[in-house]
């Protein structure tokens, strides 16, 4: 893919020599960035294996392919192509968006290729254009992937006339989306500051994934095949402040071959903004987007200051651990599962997804989404909420297991400890009081605002429950310590009795607390006989010893 598309730029070598770019040190750069994008794992692809990876462009084209087939339907059940291309506009618009900002903001903002380049004889111009291109490619990649089923939808249903127009539309989107996501960098670098960008883009990715998921999930409820059919707008004075109206516009002034004066007004927008905002970007924001990037370069880490968290943490660690090491190991994998960057973009959208996949089977039923709603204390649904919590916590003894930097996992075999199981212990508990404790706490008091305090016994044992949960799954990945294990494994991780465990035993004991809530005082009774099989789950994990670990 990289050679094709170097190929299609060659055809526009005299436009660069017309911006005074250095072609053949541009197309090095390119095919350079482009291989290496090419190698990365992306986020809405994993690698099923530990090998290498390579084409993972490919792949991720077919899946938006693939997910553009869902927004091309809009063609079909909505009469207006004005207002199914507007919607097929946004999706496209926010989608590019989202993979620009979860899969690429690591490449925008990597600026250690300047160590090398400012020393070769590369001019910052021929620079600057690589990456904006760079770029652009990346997003026209994405949008023809998310467009492709319209294209070829639209073409079957308009005709030629169909074609053209919407493709030209598709480029104007992306430049006005190159606009935008410049802004959207500059905003947060001036807004967060130098130290704090990196976190703030990470929380926004989090943010988005669980956005993606509960709209997912909520939009078929709330719109019915009836409301598409039939849906329809007039040009207000607003739909000039929309971006999707602007491209769209054109598109169906094209297909219909009716130019009205606000069709007219959109049209020229959709045309003339995003060619005057990339002018604004190469001639105004790119330079300061590039100042920006080494002032956030030269910046470095900010000391870390001791806080109340800190403080927290050791009192915690004093409690639920007893012994020196499993205290070292719960402060560390407390610490670096604060830290860690991929950890917690690999984790916390979880939380997002099973906390919106909850709600939304809570309020299943007939009568629609307000009935359920009013309906909902006078229901045991409280139970779907506290079991789908109690399987994000062993979710996260997966993710304990991983690190980009595995390899310094030797240093557990340089130190005097006796017993590897300890730190492993120590990692299980820091996960459980880190994440279990603050989903718990959420879905408690969720609960009994909703339900009332009768539920309170209902709490502590699905609190039990999950601990037992917990250190049953962490008996069947006990020989693996904490961050010892590269990413590329994730899924064999969950093959196995391991993942047949992380499924079965909280839908398991999640039927067995239903069934106890029907029996007189059912669920006090059951709360010593589950809290008495923590302690030896507990002292079964911490007997591993290092023959049962594998090497380094």
């Amino acid at each position: 893919m990289t050679d094709f598309i170097l190929k299609l730029l060659d055809g526009f070598r005299g436009l660069f020599k017309l911006m005074k770019v250095d072609y053949p040190k541009f197309r090095a750069l390119l095919w350079i960035k482009l291989t290496v994008d090419n190698r990365q794992e992306k986020s809405v692809v994993q690698r099923k294996s530990d090998k290498e990876v390579s084409n993972s462009m490919i792949w991720v084209v077919l899946l938006y392919a693939f997910l553009g087939l869902f927004a091309a339907l809009l063609l079909v059940q909505i009469r207006s192509l004005f207002v199914g291309l507007v919607f097929i506009q946004a999706m496209i618009m926010v989608m590019t968006a989202v993979a620009l900002i979860s899969d690429f903001t690591a490449v925008l903002l990597d600026t250690t290729d300047n160590a090398i380049l400012q020393f070769r004889p590369i001019d910052g111009r021929t620079v600057a254009v690589t990456r904006i291109v760079h770029i652009v490619l990346y997003m026209m990649m994405i949008s023809l992937s998310l467009s492709l089923g319209t294209l070829v939808i639209g073409t079957i249903k308009y005709g030629p006339r169909f074609t053209l127009p919407f493709l030209v539309s598709l480029v104007l989107s992306v430049l006005f989306i190159v606009f935008v996501s410049n802004i959207f960098y500059l905003f947060l670098m001036k807004v967060s500051g130098e130290n704090r960008f990196r976190d703030v883009i990470l929380y926004f990715q989090i943010l988005m994934a669980a956005v993606a998921m509960g709209g997912y999930q909520l939009l078929p409820r709330l719109i019915g095949d009836s409301f598409l059919k039939n849906v329809s707008f007039e040009i207000r004075w607003w739909t000039y402040f929309l971006p999707p109206a602007w491209v769209a516009a054109p598109v169906d002034a094209a297909v219909t071959g009716v130019m009205s004066k606000e069709s007219l007004i959109l049209t020229l927008m959709g045309i003339c903004l995003p060619i005057l905002c990339v002018v604004v970007v190469i001639k105004y924001l790119a330079p300061g987007f590039n100042k920006a990037l080494l002032k956030l370069e030269k910046t470095g880490l900010a000391r870390e200051k001791k806080t109340i968290v800190s403080r927290l943490l050791v009192f915690f660690s004093r409690i639920v651990a007893s012994k020196p090491v499993e205290r070292a190991a719960f402060q560390l994998v407390w610490k670096i599962s604060s830290r860690d960057r991929k950890f917690k973009l690999k984790t916390y959208p979880t939380f997002g997804y099973m906390l919106a996949i909850a709600a939304f089977w809570t309020l299943r039923g007939k009568g629609g989404f307000l009935a359920s709603l009013k309906n909902l204390p006078h229901t045991k649904s409280y139970l779907i909420f506290l079991y789908f919590g109690c399987m994000l916590i062993p979710m996260t003894l997966f993710q304990m297991r991983l690190s980009d930097q595995s390899q310094a996992a030797w240093i557990y075999h340089s130190l005097p400890i006796a017993r590897p199981g300890e730190l492993f212990r120590g990692g299980v508990k820091a996960m459980i009081v880190k994440f279990g404790g603050a989903v718990l706490v959420l879905l408690s008091a969720l609960t009994l605002f909703i339900w009332g305090w009768p539920v309170i016994d209902d709490i502590f044992l699905a609190l039990l429950n999950m601990i037992v949960i917990s250190y049953a799954l962490s008996l069947s990945i006990k020989n693996e310590l904490p961050f010892a294990k590269p990413y590329g494994i994730a899924r064999e991780a969950q093959k196995g009795i391991a993942g047949f465990l992380l499924l079965i035993l909280p839908a398991l004991l999640g039927f067995v607390h239903f069934g106890l809530t029907f029996i007189p005082y059912g669920v006090l009774l059951a709360l010593p006989v589950i809290a008495f099989f923590i302690w030896p789950l507990s002292k079964m994990i911490g007997t591993t010893r290092w023959d049962m670990i594998p090497p380094v």
